[in-house]
């Protein structure tokens, strides 16, 4: 969910950054979007240049129609022309983004943390238990029953029962500078989760840490003594 917030916000980023180049570069033209028109007048032919002021018509004439005499014009009109459709595309694009990513905020504030994922949890660098989540069923294989090194005393537990044992690695929440502790960790909430993944469920009291999957850590890497 975050990969695709973050690639839409770079796209629209790109969609911004082009958005001004194309409306500097049409800036820099200093010619109005007309519309080449002839007219007949007393038998002869004639290009007139038309474009809309404070919602009238105004009328600029060019010449007697001759092959190619307004080819300049036509060229600069057509690259006026292209600009202004290249700009509402691009404006069209980054509103379209926006709302896709307006979308995705709110689908994250819904989201569970995750619905299926797995852990191990190491006293000092031995294993002692590896943990398999699954919607709201945890199954846990224990490595030891040494009570000191082991945080599990069932093999299976609800994900409530699994968020409770993690609140036990975290801070009180109740503390008076949790907030000043989360903003550090870069979170927005507490969630015991997702601070044991920051901080590896490390406790000064054990030598008990979690590592998770894709991590290449061992305990001189978390253990804070």
């Amino acid at each position: 969910m975050k990969n695709v917030y973050k690639s839409l916000n770079e796209q629209k980023l790109y969609y911004e950054q082009e958005l001004i180049r194309k409306k500097n570069v049409l800036k820099d033209t200093k010619e109005e979007r007309k519309n080449i028109t002839i007219k007949k007048i007393h038998g002869e032919l004639y290009y007139y240049a038309q474009c809309k002021r404070a919602g009238k018509v105004n009328s600029q004439y060019l010449g007697p129609v001759i092959p190619g005499t307004i080819a300049d014009i036509e060229e600069k009109q057509n690259k006026i022309e292209c600009l202004t459709e290249e700009i509402k595309e691009l404006e069209w694009n980054i509103e379209s983004l926006e709302k896709m990513m307006e979308y995705y905020k709110k689908r994250e504030k819904k989201e569970p943390v995750m619905n299926n994922f797995s852990f191990e949890v190491y006293w000092k660098d031995e294993i002692t238990a590896r943990v398999y989540v699954k919607k709201k069923k945890v199954i846990v294989s224990r490595y030891t029953e040494n009570p000191g090194k082991q945080l599990f005393a069932s093999k299976e537990m609800t994900r409530f029962q699994l968020g409770k044992i993690m609140e036990m690695r975290c801070w009180e929440k109740g503390r008076p500078d949790i907030n000043e502790i989360l903003n550090h960790l870069g979170l927005s909430e507490y969630n015991p989760y997702e601070i044991v993944r920051k901080t590896h469920g490390v406790s000064y009291n054990d030598f008990i840490w979690f590592r998770f999957p894709g991590e290449k850590l061992t305990s001189k890497d978390v253990l804070v003594r």
